[in-house]
């Protein structure tokens, strides 16, 4: 997937809307703007924000602007002649709802574990919703109605079952620790399961782009987000030698320190 694309998929699936890509645009660069000559420029950060999005034009985002304003997600304060945006506790809320967040500690027991399950047909709502859910947890599908996972999901799943009244039969079972499946080791059946390859392709992709300097910090966060989405975060000791996810994560967060981010309002 090229990268225009990819931004457009994230708006609309990760970022989940125009105002919320927004929002996440005030977080990565903070705004001021208006006519100050030292100000960012409020044509220029919403050219910038409506090129990396492709299709959205200038009154959609005001149109967004309006509405993260109404809901109280960003404050706005008159400054002479230019504006100062602000993302408030509700709009630091917000952004951590649909925002993956890396996983720097990684507490592992070393072991695998897979979930089974024996749902009715009749019940396929139900079905479709726990592995939706299995998804979300970071469990990989190793086949049809078997799922893998390195860390014990028993009390998630407990807990989900029981507040979506889940009826059937759901195992976890423990792999053991080399957790080989016929032929395979460890190591090779989770990059096979969780497609890590194609992840690491990924990484490598974002890592080029920022090297290259062709893509703008909101393009380059947006392009890293919908892959950490995507990214099972598994335990270190399971991941290739090759692995690029730890040096994405590092040159993300220099480009969120090199940008004017993460101003709160109490």
């Amino acid at each position: 997937m090229k990268t225009k694309e990819a931004i457009v998929v994230a708006t609309e699936g990760l970022l989940r809307g125009t105002a919320n890509a927004l929002l996440f645009f005030f977080y990565l660069y903070g705004a001021s703007f208006g006519k100050s000559k030292t100000s960012y420029g409020g044509y220029q950060m919403f050219r910038e924000a409506e090129e990396a999005l492709a299709d959205v034009n200038y009154d959609t985002f005001k149109q967004a602007l309006v509405r993260l304003r109404k809901e109280h997600l960003i404050a706005q304060k008159q400054k002479r002649t230019w504006v100062d945006v602000a993302i408030t506790a509700a709009g630091r809320k917000r952004l951590e709802s649909f925002l993956p967040v890396y996983q720097i500690k990684r507490p592992w027991d070393g072991l695998l574990y897979l979930v089974s399950y024996d749902i009715p047909e009749t019940h396929h709502a139900k079905r479709d919703l726990l592995r939706e859910y299995l998804r979300r947890i970071g469990c990989g599908l190793l086949q049809e109605s078997l799922w893998l996972t390195p860390y014990n999901p028993r009390d998630l799943l407990d807990d989900f079952i029981r507040e979506r009244e889940i009826k059937g039969t759901i195992l976890v079972s423990k792999l053991g620790k080399d957790g080989a499946i016929g032929n395979e080791d460890v190591h090779t059946l989770v990059a096979d399961v969780f497609h890590l390859s194609a992840l690491n392709k990924r990484y490598e992709e974002f890592l080029s782009k920022e090297k290259t300097r062709k893509k703008t910090p909101f393009q380059l966060a947006i392009m890293y987000h919908s892959i950490l989405d995507d990214d099972p975060q598994l335990p270190f000791g399971l991941l290739p030698r090759d692995w690029l996810g730890d040096r994405a994560h590092e040159v993300f967060e220099s480009i969120v320190i090199k940008s004017t981010s993460g101003r709160l309002v109490k």
